[in-house]
């Protein structure tokens, strides 16, 4: 007995020696996620105003966290950069497809950058940083198995189509979990996952290989646990680290670098453990925690200048590191499973547990019960109708489920649904009569799968935005699978919203806010809309042919008053053929009147009002950019006027009137406008900036806020160009001298634009991963413009 403990007593001492020399294996996971927040009829994300001043909650987002994370600035005591990071290099992360896809098409330098980070992590570690993700982020356990095995299996498909490699580990959306995810995870090829320390209820004593309760304490994190589903198949779990977690998410541990890096070390010291590792929301890194993501760069730098830490990933440390011992998870209430962010299970996703995100004192989460009823009945509802359509459409013996198993291509965006409706063409021969059959009931069914978004029953009530997309992505399902019913699908689903009541009373239930959705605009006319008034307003150049998921396929008008428009749906690959009709008039407003010409009896008249934001913010730039144009010739007699009109006034105790400072200063902008938006390509540098100089001197002078405003949004637009030609042509004399020659000028009249985009391109050739093909003086001299030592 004696020389048993001391033979345990002399490796724990052996142990403290050792963890002090060697460096400790630390993992950082980030899960970055939006939902799907697109308009299902028109495929684009409406201008959502509580997103301010960005048109959107992405776009915001994205600039405060996934494109910070990207090119994270580690600035010197003076502010003056000193190193990019691009911080998904070295942390463990996902990202889901809906963001993804978003930024692909967006933001395609970020997309770039986090895909690189996952290859750069492959090539130093054996493994990659990236983890797979639920695809639509669904509470897993709460799905029909059919359904937690699609969104498994879509989530596998969109990583490997946008990494290039299988997954190794998959992110639980909301770590939602239970016996059978586990089974479904690993017939997927899934390894592992990571969860709360909470949701284990024991594990197995490495000493006595028995089964022991926890006891309300939480799971070790410094090694993986064999988890074990109903069928008896296994993975890997990681427990993370709950103080660290906790002072990540919610005790500012990213306002200090160094505190961070202590905390660490108070860590590694006390537990001696050969891994440290914990996971956190990734918006933690600059939207929760703002500049979170300069912190988390200080610490990267930190840990590789140091002897204490290294990076890794759960794919290279669980390589080196199988799990030997089993853990078993909570079942949560009812048996459904448990979750990170619902201390009851998975309950904050279709009840009134008491889980909720922010709301006033009384309200209740009592809608969650209704609204998952209704959408559970309609799924079962439309599950059938499309394994019927497909008995009726194919041979014998080819199922529902084989027609999904193509689709997933077209619904993580590898694909087009013409290129889809080919592939199953050529693979199960049909009628071709049936293809727009099939394109408008796969359209259904990724939005039936969209419907059960997890965000949509997160928070406080029915009324929110989630909420509000989940029944509308509910209603476009039901749009697309009514004409191959028998029965009616709308009044059910309303039916059983009804008992969904707001907390705000002027909200009703959820019926009323889907029938409140069902009176928007339909996406078809929409589209008609925005094609009609982008060709009347819009200079050519700006004429568009695409509206989200519509695609013009004939446009004629013989007056600017009227237009006949055909296009169609580019997913569900039906056909719209509109006329339409304006009376506009300053007194009137505007009006226009929309015929179907396939259906006759449907017509509409939209008035300014019932115009979606995003489309009026659009005509409002069209409109902008038309009005400013001017012929050059009229430019630079207007500026020679202008110019005396400055030196005059230079240093002037006599002021002209106000009303003609108030027109120079609008022919001022007016010309600054024409200039970039038109004449940019006609110019040399020194013709712009002779005519800039005269501009910036009158803007600044007599500018207010808002001319001020306009005009750092096109300097911003210049210096995206210059970071744009960088990207596609390399830095070369001319351009270095462009940027020195830009920056002085505008700054010399008090204008500072945004250069990160610049500075990201810049940074390729500071850190010597670009080579240099200008003299080492010149880009010095372009390094210091940009704020690099």
């Amino acid at each position: 007995m004696f020389t048993t403990i001391f033979l345990r007593v002399h490796i724990s001492f052996v142990n403290i020696l050792l963890m002090d020399t060697q460096k400790t294996s630390l993992i950082l996971h980030g899960h970055f996620y939006q939902p799907p927040r697109e308009n299902p009829y028109t495929g684009i994300i409406e201008k959502q105003t509580s997103a301010a001043p960005f048109d959107n909650w992405n776009e915001r987002i994205c600039s405060e966290c996934y494109g910070a994370n990207a090119f994270s600035r580690y600035l010197g005591p003076d502010g003056r950069i000193l190193s990019l990071t691009n911080n998904y290099s070295y942390i463990s992360f996902n990202f889901g497809h809906t963001i993804l896809s978003w930024l692909k098409d967006k933001h395609p330098i970020y997309h770039e950058m986090i895909i690189e980070a996952d290859k750069e992590s492959v090539k130093r570690l054996g493994h990659g940083n990236g983890m797979a993700m639920g695809y639509n982020h669904t509470i897993l356990p709460l799905d029909k198995i059919s359904d937690a095995k699609r969104q498994i299996e879509w989530g596998i498909e969109d990583f490997i189509y946008r990494f290039g490699r299988m997954p190794e580990g998959m992110w639980l959306p909301e770590a939602g979990i239970n016996e059978d995810v586990i089974d479904l995870l690993s017939e997927s090829g899934i390894k592992f996952v990571v969860l709360s320390p909470w949701q284990c209820k024991s594990v197995e004593n490495p000493y006595t290989k028995k089964i022991e309760d926890l006891n309300g304490r939480p799971a070790p994190y410094s090694e993986p646990f064999i988890l074990t589903g109903k069928k008896g198949k296994e993975i890997a779990g990681f427990f993370y680290h709950p103080g660290l977690a906790e002072s990540i998410s919610f005790g500012h541990a990213l306002r200090n670098a160094d505190e961070l890096y202590n905390t660490l070390l108070n860590i590694k010291h006390t537990d001696n453990q050969s891994l440290i590792h914990t996971a956190t929301d990734g918006e933690i890194y600059g939207h929760h925690e703002p500049f979170g993501d300069m912190a988390l760069a200080a610490l990267i730098k930190k840990v590789k200048e140091r002897d204490d830490f290294e990076f890794t990933n759960y794919g290279a440390y669980l390589a080196s590191h199988q799990p030997k011992l089993h853990a078993i998870l909570h079942e949560g209430e009812e048996g459904k499973g448990t979750s990170w962010s619902c201390s009851h299970g998975v309950s904050r996703w279709y009840k009134d547990c008491g889980c909720h995100t922010g709301g006033e004192e009384g309200w209740n989460q009592k809608w969650r019960t209704p609204l998952r009823n209704a959408l559970r009945e309609l799924s079962s509802k439309l599950d059938l109708i499309f394994e019927q359509e497909c008995k009726k459409i194919f041979q014998k013996g080819i199922t529902a489920s084989m027609i999904l198993d193509e689709a997933g291509s077209v619904y993580i965006g590898k694909d087009t649904m013409p290129e889809v409706i080919k592939r199953i063409h050529e693979k199960y021969s049909y009628s071709t009569i049936y293809d727009s059959e099939i394109s408008a009931l796969l359209s259904g069914i990724q939005y039936k799968h969209f419907s059960f978004t997890s965000c949509g029953f997160f928070f406080n009530d029915i009324s929110g935005i989630e909420p509000r997309q989940n029944i509308r992505y509910a209603l476009y399902a039901i749009k697309m699978f009514q004409p191959y019913s028998t029965e009616d699908l709308l009044l059910p689903f309303l039916s059983e919203l009804r008992n969904a009541k707001s907390n705000i009373k002027a909200q009703g239930d959820g019926m009323s806010i889907a029938q409140g959705e069902l009176k928007d605009l339909s996406g078809e006319c929409e589209a008609a809309i925005y094609f009609y008034l982008n060709r009347v307003i819009a200079v050519k150049d700006d004429y568009e042919d695409s509206y989200g998921r519509f695609k013009i396929d004939n446009y004629i008008s013989e007056c600017p008053d009227n237009a006949r428009i055909k296009f169609h749906d580019s997913i569900s690959l039906i056909n719209y053929d509109f006329t339409v009709l304006s009376s506009s008039s300053i007194q009137g407003g505007l009006n226009l009147y929309l015929a179907s010409n396939k259906a006759p009896m449907e017509r509409y008249r939209i008035t300014n009002d019932e115009i979606p934001l995003l489309v009026i913010d659009r005509y409002n730039k069209w409109v902008d950019k038309a009005a400013s144009y001017l012929p050059l010739s009229q430019i630079q007699s207007i500026v020679n006027a202008l110019y005396h009109f400055s030196v005059l006034t230079k240093n002037s105790k006599y002021l002209p009137m106000k009303t003609q400072i108030l027109e120079n200063l609008g022919l001022s902008l007016k010309i600054f406008k024409s200039l970039n938006s038109f004449h940019s390509d006609e110019l040399s540098w020194n013709e712009k900036k002779a005519y800039l100089t005269v501009l910036l001197d009158i803007i600044r002078k007599y500018g207010r806020a808002n001319e001020i405003k306009i005009v750092l949004e096109y300097l911003n637009s210049d210096v995206t160009q210059l970071a744009f030609s960088m990207r596609n042509n390399g830095l070369d004399d001319n351009l270095a001298d462009l940027i020195i020659d830009y920056f002085a000028l505008i700054r010399s009249f008090g204008f500072e634009p945004d250069s990160k985009s610049l500075q990201n391109e810049v940074y390729q050739y500071v850190s010597g991963a670009k080579p240099l093909t200008i003299a080492k003086e010149k880009a010095r001299e372009v390094y210091n413009v940009l704020n690099f030592y």
